[in-house]
């Protein structure tokens, strides 16, 4: 809870190692969580724990999911639902019914995962299966520019199809079918001279296509693509929608990756669902290891500027999000990444769900923000977002902020379970074969207490 003193968290009962102790193994260094020394691994158990309680706490009586919801501060009972949000959200209330978590029973997170599909298939608008990216939590009316979302869609198909899978329920599952068959990928592809193949991202309140395509190669909606692939013949996207996707190259504190312009978010949200290091995709790029280096290059962009900002001398973290707004009582999103705008906010939720390409790193920003005498960021859902120059701290948390760290944390400490599920599905494996993925043969995974806990029991 807000302003609960670290040594008062009894599940959590962590000294702070600072960064001269790495070399006696207090920090934990690896990238697949098997070595996490144990204070480590309790302390991100517990973040997890409140990650996933967002998404027990903020669903609506329909089954949808707030879009975001104070951390600090009394709740607030309603507001707008993402469909985003909510997709993430049933793949977290899928992990919350089982170990290590065991947060809700196995049937109750049933009938609330059931709950959220009826309504969606049976309330809320769709065109061609896309649905909307905003509705109101009391009227399901819906809001914003992009009234119908294909990435959005994708998500919430995504959770639908992975928590049934996971659950192992046949009413979920057909549920979940019905969803994912009547979205008609075909139909939101852009024309020719667009790009063969392409995604639009999605249609306004008067039925018009909206400008842009999703035409960058990168972790945002790499699994988007995936999905749409997979469709049946006739609603899907062509087998060379991969190959029309366009990296972006730049350099960030000395390094070369693609998406070098683009905050954290897009280097980790499809790739906690995709295993990019089991399946090797069409061309040269590589999605896993560029989200390493990119992970690398705004850790030091922000050091880079901590002359400038008194923030980044202590946290780092450039990722889109809240920042402060233009007076005390307003917090304003913003899209923050190394190219800018850079404030001196850091967004310490969006280092946690980059864990795995740089945990020493991570943790010690968490650490750093969780012994910290001037601020409180650790609130009932997590770490919020902080800027001190300004001497602000972020009031909400956005739920596919935490979706991201639920998925990345689960993959880290659970052996890659989100993404064995995800490639499991039919629908998904059919996309990889589609797009032109390859399988490469991996070792077999650590045979210790975790690694048979791959589905719900």
């Amino acid at each position: 809870m807000p302003g609960r003193a670290a040594a008062a968290d009894p599940e959590f009962p962590r000294l702070y190692y600072k960064a001269a102790d790495r070399a006696a193994g207090s920090v934990t260094m690896h990238g697949d969580g098997a070595s996490l020394v144990p204070a480590d691994r309790g302390f991100l158990l517990c973040l997890q724990r409140q990650a996933l309680q967002y998404f027990l706490d903020n669903q609506v009586p329909s089954g949808l999911i707030l879009d975001r919801q104070q951390n600090h501060g009394p709740p607030r009972p309603k507001g707008l639902c993402s469909t985003a949000a909510t997709g993430m959200g049933l793949i977290a209330l899928a992990l919350a019914s089982t170990a290590p978590y065991r947060l809700v029973g196995r049937r109750l997170a049933v009938l609330r995962i059931r709950a959220c599909l009826l309504t969606v298939l049976e309330r809320l608008p769709h065109d061609h299966g896309a649905v909307p990216h905003f509705t109101d939590s009391a009227t399901h009316a819906v809001h914003g520019a992009d009234y119908f979302s294909t990435v959005e869609t994708a998500w919430f198909v995504a959770g639908a199809l992975w928590a049934a899978a996971f659950l192992q329920d046949r009413g979920l599952q057909k549920l979940a079918a019905r969803l994912y068959e009547r979205v008609d990928w075909h139909h939101w592809t852009a024309p020719e001279e667009q790009g063969q193949g392409l995604l639009r991202h999605g249609k306004d309140r008067d039925g018009n296509f909206l400008a842009c395509s999703w035409d960058r190669l990168n972790g945002e909606t790499a699994f988007m693509y995936v999905l749409a692939a997979g469709a049946t013949d006739g609603r899907a996207v062509g087998a060379t929608a991969w190959i029309e996707l366009q990296p972006f190259h730049g350099t960030v504190a000395g390094l070369r990756f693609n998406n070098a312009d683009l905050g954290l978010f897009v280097f980790q949200y499809g790739l906690d669902l995709l295993d990019l290091r089991r399946w090797q995709a069409p061309g040269t790029v590589d999605l896993w290891t560029e989200a390493r280096v990119a992970t690398l290059a705004n850790r030091q962009a922000c050091r880079q500027a901590a002359a400038t900002f008194a923030t980044y001398q202590r946290f780092w973290g450039l990722s889109p999000g809240d920042g402060p707004g233009d007076h005390s009582e307003a917090d304003r999103y913003r899209t923050y990444a190394p190219s800018g705008p850079i404030d001196g906010t850091a967004h310490l939720t969006a280092t946690l769900a980059s864990v795995a390409h740089d945990p020493g790193e991570i943790l010690e920003n968490l650490h750093q923000a969780q012994h910290d005498r001037q601020f409180t960021t650790r609130g009932r859902y997590g770490f919020s977002n902080i800027n001190v120059d300004q001497r602000w701290v972020s009031r909400d948390m956005v739920g596919i902020d935490l979706g991201a760290a639920v998925l990345a944390l689960d993959n880290y400490l659970m052996h890659d379970r989100v993404r064995d599920v995800f490639v499991s599905l039919p629908c998904v494996r059919r996309g990889l074969e589609r797009l032109g993925f390859i399988e490469r043969d991996m070792p077999p995974a650590k045979d210790d207490e975790d690694s048979t806990i791959r589905r719900a029991s």
